[in-house]
């Protein structure tokens, strides 16, 4: 069967995107008499404006605070490009990884569109995996926090709920987790993979053993150089991690500033951390922009801060709306207008390049992904 080409995969996770938006609209609508155009335009016209512009603001701010993230780590490693061109390449990270499953495409569109500014493959790689890793922490700091400020909320959701979330906790932690065995024994890592590998060829799984072998040595090697650099740049990581962790507090004041819009006594605290539970619980599906997950999971849990389903339902669609729908519709006309920028550029004109200034690490101990290879 012949493979499909990298449009034809966009255009197939597009597609699918867009019957799972239809699907879940039409559930939504169809099972909820409550839901309908007019009370969510009645909920805006009634609404304060001003918190609902600062949803709005809050969402732009995302895209900026990850553009000044990723502008730290390339100027680190030597890249003279301009902190509109990281704006740039956050918004193709963030639209890809909207109509991928996963958020699996976003950061290697966004490397390719790094290598054709002058960056090195090795180096646009080592940005997404370093910005990788203090995302995924910033994440578990923030999660840990809402069971902090009030564990109870979590203890009166319902099974399914409370599923999901401690399913995107234990999803996180085994992250962090890796990152960490990485610092302290990444051959037992790779000697387990190995063996995992070893045990699927077995069960004629994968049917390529060598190929995999492969591939699980250099992305070892390329985490493994990931936390080498961490180590040496602590400052770095402790700057990005803070501008990810920014990045999920305004994720989550998005639905604050929604509620509080139609009802300026809402719960700030319960909405909170709420929202938090709801951001870890539909992240670890697979699902493009966790879609239909995501509309479960925020009728069962918000159903604890309010009593009243149509005020629910639509602080639902219009929190979705500012969070995801108008997120892609910004970033997706930046990466548009960028792509052309990036076509049209004269042949004669050089991309700016990378100084000497942070060298990338080989992976650890000095070693070559041929030794580590050689040695298991």
């Amino acid at each position: 069967m012949k493979k499909l080409s990298k449009k034809q995969k966009l255009i197939v996770n597009i597609c699918f995107l867009l019957v799972l938006i239809g699907v879940t609209l039409a559930i939504l609508f169809t099972s909820n008499k409550e839901l309908n155009f007019k009370n969510i335009a009645e909920y805006i016209k009634t609404g304060n404006p001003w918190y609902l512009c600062a949803a709005v603001a809050c969402m732009l701010a995302i895209i900026v605070l990850e553009g000044f993230s990723l502008f730290l780590i390339v100027r680190k490693l030597g890249f003279k490009g301009k902190a509109a061109k990281s704006m740039a390449y956050a918004s193709i990270d963030a639209y890809y990884s909207a109509v991928t499953p996963s958020a699996t495409g976003g950061q290697a569109a966004a490397a390719v569109y790094m290598v054709k500014d002058g960056m090195t493959a090795g180096s646009a790689s080592f940005t997404f995996v370093f910005h990788a890793v203090t995302f995924t922490s910033a994440y578990v700091i923030l999660t840990a926090a809402a069971f902090i400020i009030k564990p109870s909320l979590f203890l009166q959701l319902d099974f399914w709920p409370q599923f999901f979330i401690i399913l995107g906790v234990a999803t996180q932690l085994l992250l962090v987790g890796f990152f960490i065995a990485l610092l302290l024994c990444h051959r037992t890592i790779l000697r387990i993979g190995n063996g995992i590998i070893s045990l699927l060829h077995k069960m004629r799984i994968i049917k390529k053993k060598e190929k995999w072998r492969t591939k699980l040595i250099k992305e070892i090697a390329k985490y493994a150089n990931c936390v080498k650099q961490i180590k040496k740049h602590k400052m770095l990581f402790v700057n990005v991690l803070l501008l990810n962790l920014g990045e999920h507090v305004l994720r989550v004041l998005i639905s604050v500033f929604v509620c509080l819009a139609a009802d300026g006594s809402a719960p700030f605290r319960d909405i909170f951390v709420l929202q938090c539970f709801l951001l870890v619980g539909y992240s670890s599906i697979p699902l493009p922009g966790g879609v239909g997950i995501f509309e479960f999971l925020y009728l069962n849990i918000y159903k604890l801060a309010f009593s009243e389903r149509q005020f629910m339902l639509s602080a639902m669609m219009i929190m979705r709306t500012i969070s995801y729908y108008m997120c892609m519709l910004v970033t997706g006309t930046v990466s548009l207008i960028y792509h052309l920028i990036t076509v049209r550029r004269k042949k004669g004109e050089e991309p700016p390049t990378e100084t000497t200034s942070v060298q990338l690490p080989e992976p650890p101990s000095g070693e070559t992904t041929e030794d580590i290879a050689a040695e298991e």
